[in-house]
């Protein structure tokens, strides 16, 4: 199928500032960008179908590095409190009461937010085999999914178990390919030294990187130094974790040498803004850490504790905390925004091929509608992403070539049942 997105308003790749808008003709050939600049038919391209772009703004879909879809259940139903009561004491307790079923439609629900506000990728770090992997394939989504592991040494038939559902989604998945997979050790705090050693050597034995979540909150760091005599930073740098393509979620409480060993060894920051702040974790250092070079990409958490995946509020309140903390309105701007929530989301997940809008790359795509009051006059788009638009703007929904929602017609997801079945797991969760 050849698409042609005629007359629309992109957001391009530009050296010297990070993005620029250009109104230009975007050619999709299948799955790939094929084309972009002044009038694509003259230029040899025969579209099977042309989309009118006029008042259209089209960026590479947004990417959100670090989630917990089936926990879109648990949304507005464990708010106000303090991260390790939320933890332990709110969200583990529903999460022992969840079937097979809950978490599936949960994921569904997750994966339905996040297209229906212009998400085309995520970091999923999940609790079960199948269902979730399941869900996300039929999604049209793309991921890289983690199953989250914990467990005390080698020997932790738990953990391995828990292991063999990572080796399992990636045996019944592996031809898909919108789909990765990582290991994904919870955190310092729920796993050993010994266990730690031994995901590490099932990463390196099937090629795979490693997900995380790593200096949350001031009780993690507290509780590593008395234990361990080092930041969690530092404990994983000396048992080589991060020689492995490593996405660590939160990076929130990190000291100078931290943010150094992070930039130095190339570890993806996934850093969860609003998450962090409403679990009183407080924020992370991301004016510092951009100036040190840490590779930073924006995730938005679970709807358990966000309460939401649009990747738009956390673009806006990432600029906008930081601006305030710093007291300097330069501390975050909206195009670093925007790049960690494409460009360096997308190389997080090792998708090399999407993220920007670039010829032969990947046509992963999201459309908005700009004719709104909030939005006029446009002036800047990329200003307009982070500052203005709340995210349901968003009217289509492109990945490799394929509407996921068209018109804000979602393509092959039953909304109303979804809706309907996450309502029941509740009501018998938390009635």
């Amino acid at each position: 199928m050849n698409t042609l997105f005629k007359g629309i308003t992109a957001i391009l790749p530009d050296e010297e500032s990070g993005f620029s808008a250009k109104v230009c003709d975007i050619a999709v050939s299948d799955s790939v960008i094929s084309y972009i600049g002044d009038d694509a038919v003259k230029n040899g391209f025969v579209p099977d179908r042309t989309i009118d772009g006029r008042d259209k703004l089209i960026t590479a879909g947004l990417v959100n590095s670090h989630t917990h879809s089936y926990m879109s259940l648990f949304r507005n139903s464990a708010d106000d409190l303090m991260f390790h009561t939320w933890l332990f004491d709110r969200i583990m307790p529903m999460e022992d009461k969840l079937t097979a079923e809950d978490m599936y439609y949960g994921t569904q629900l997750a994966c339905l937010e996040m297209i229906k506000t212009g998400t085309t990728a995520f970091l999923d770090m999940n609790i079960a085999r199948d269902c979730i992997t399941r869900a996300i394939s039929e999604s049209g989504l793309k991921a890289t999914i983690s199953r989250g592991l914990v467990g005390n040494g080698r020997d932790d038939e738990g953990g391995k178990t828990r292991i063999e559902d990572t080796l399992y989604d990636m045996r019944t998945y592996g031809d898909n390919k919108r789909l990765k997979f990582m290991m994904g050790p919870h955190a310092i705090y729920t796993t050993d030294r010994g266990y730690l050693e031994l995901v590490m050597e099932k990463a390196a034995e099937y090629g795979l990187g490693i997900n995380i979540h790593l200096s949350e909150s001031v009780k993690e760091i507290e509780d590593s130094i008395a234990q361990n005599g080092c930041s969690p930073v530092k404990y994983l740098d000396d048992m080589g974790m991060f020689k492995f393509h490593t996405v660590a979620a939160h990076c929130v409480q990190l000291s100078d040498e931290d943010i150094d060993i992070l930039a130095e060894r190339g570890v993806y920051a996934a850093t969860n803004p609003i998450s962090n702040a409403k679990l009183g974790n407080g924020f992370a250092r991301i004016p510092d850490m951009l100036d040190k070079g840490v590779k930073l990409c924006i995730g938005t958490d679970s709807a358990g504790s966000n309460n939401t995946l649009n990747m738009f509020n956390d673009m806006n309140f990432i600029c906008l905390a930081h601006k305030g903390n710093c007291r300097s309105a330069t501390a975050v701007s909206a195009r670093q925004a925007l790049k960690m929530a494409t460009e360096t989301g997308a190389k997080a997940l090792g998708f090399d091929n999407t993220g920007i809008l670039k010829e032969d790359y990947a046509a992963d795509l999201t459309v908005m509608d700009m004719k709104y009051p909030s939005l006029q006059p446009v002036n800047d788009p990329v200003a307009a992403m982070c500052y203005s638009a709340s995210g349901y703007e968003v009217e289509s929904v492109m990945v490799d070539g394929e509407f996921l929602m068209e018109n804000r017609e979602i393509k092959g997801m039953d909304e109303e049942r979804i809706y309907f079945e996450c309502n029941k797991a509740m009501k018998r969760i938390d009635g």
